[in-house]
Parts: C-alpha cells; structure tokens; sequence
C-alpha cells in the first residue's frame, strides 16, 4: 500500500521533508511502501519459504512482526528514470545519511538485515517488540494517534500517558506466560517466558534505576514505570 496517509502522522511530515530535502540535493525520491496489512506482509514473508523468488522478510504478518504494520515505516527507490534500485552512484546512501539527519532510522545501517530502501520513526526500537508490549496490536496503536503530528519527544510522553491505564497481572519469580515475556522485553532479559533467576536480577536493578521498592516482583508501580520506559 503506497497511501502515505494510512501512516503515523509525523511520519507523513517526514516524508515530505525527505523528499524536499533529496530535491535540493538533485536526488529524486519514489516511495513505494506505506502500511502493510497482515496478509501483505504475510505474503513477503512467504517468498524464498513457500512462494518463488529471493526472501525479502524476516517477519511474520500474523504476529505483527513488521513497522510497515504498525504505520511507522515506508519504503522508497529512485525517481529519476534510472533502474528504480541502482545505487552505483550510492543513491540510497546518500538518501539515508539525509534521512538520518531529519530524525528517521534507517535501515541501510542495520547489521543483522540491512536494507538500503528502508526508513521508520525511531522511537520505539529497531523492532515491534515494544509497540506490541504496549499496544498488542497494530489497530490499538493507531487510535491514539488522533491529529498527534508533532515532535518525538511529544508523541512519546502522550504514548507514556496511555501505558498508565494498562492493567497488567503481577508476576514474580517462578512465573510464567506471555506476561514475563512483556516485561522481559522491557527490562532487557531474554524473553523466554520464564520468571527465572535473571529476570528477579534485571527486575530489581530496573526497580532501584526507578526508585521503587526491590522486591523482584512486578505489580502495578513496577508494571506502570514499566510501561512509561518504553
């Protein structure tokens, strides 16, 4: 889906500066890919697996594992009349440091799965893993996007506001489940679903980082300071 109005709506300012800013310097740019919906991305993801042609995704539609997804992420190639991925004349860096500079992530810098035609808003990580701990699914996401265009800083303080209303179980050592998974992914452990050892160990360190009592066992103070750091 190529409708820019289908994403974030500070992303839709990005681009505009993107391509303003790429205009000045003699670079043309086309953007190809806005939001993706599950079967789109289910598709990609099929390609080189159970469909012809070369893997392009590492992510799943059906666990909302792609930006594309969640509406803060495109897509561009070459808008010159030039084969639309020639980057002989390191185009698609050029693009990317430029990107870079007006506050976009992109992915022409990644290790793991560098793709040089891809940008996203960067405040939530590389990754859904934060935005899915917050908002469970892409279509939450979007309605607290109301007319919140402004800056990261903003938009960030108006997503820690709405993580105060979520009601989350207590978990502590020797639990299990998807909700130790969640907070594993916001203290930083391996998200195996197992309240081990090392989860009690991250869980009081992110309590004394946060002036809480360190007792290891997430409740609601713990599950709100949470929430807030993402």
């Amino acid at each position: 889906m190529r409708d820019r109005k289908a994403l974030h709506p500070r992303l839709q300012k990005k681009i505009d500066e993107l391509i303003s800013s790429c205009e000045k310097k003699g670079l043309r740019v086309c953007i190809t890919e806005c939001l993706r919906t599950v079967a789109e991305q289910d598709a990609l993801y099929a390609k080189g697996r159970t469909a012809p042609g070369d893997r392009v995704t590492n992510a799943r539609g059906s666990s909302y594992s792609s930006m594309h997804q969640w509406g803060v992420a495109f897509d561009f190639c070459r808008g010159d009349g030039k084969d639309a991925f020639d980057n002989r004349d390191g185009f698609f860096g050029k693009v990317g440091k430029i990107g870079q500079s007006l506050g976009l992530e992109w992915s022409g810098t990644w290790k793991s799965f560098s793709e040089k035609a891809h940008f996203q808003l960067p405040d939530w990580g590389s990754t859904p893993s934060k935005l899915k701990a917050m908002y469970g699914t892409p279509e939450k996401f979007m309605r607290t996007w109301g007319g919140s265009a402004g800056s990261s800083k903003t938009s960030t303080k108006a997503d820690s506001d709405k993580a105060e209303d979520v009601k989350m179980t207590t978990i502590k050592s020797g639990s299990k489940g998807a909700a130790v998974k969640v907070w594993q992914i916001i203290v930083g452990a391996s998200p195996d679903g197992d309240f081990g050892a090392k989860t009690v160990a991250a869980t009081k360190k992110f309590q004394k980082d946060h002036g809480l009592s360190q007792d290891g066992v997430v409740g609601e103070k713990t599950w709100k300071a949470g929430l807030k750091s993402l």
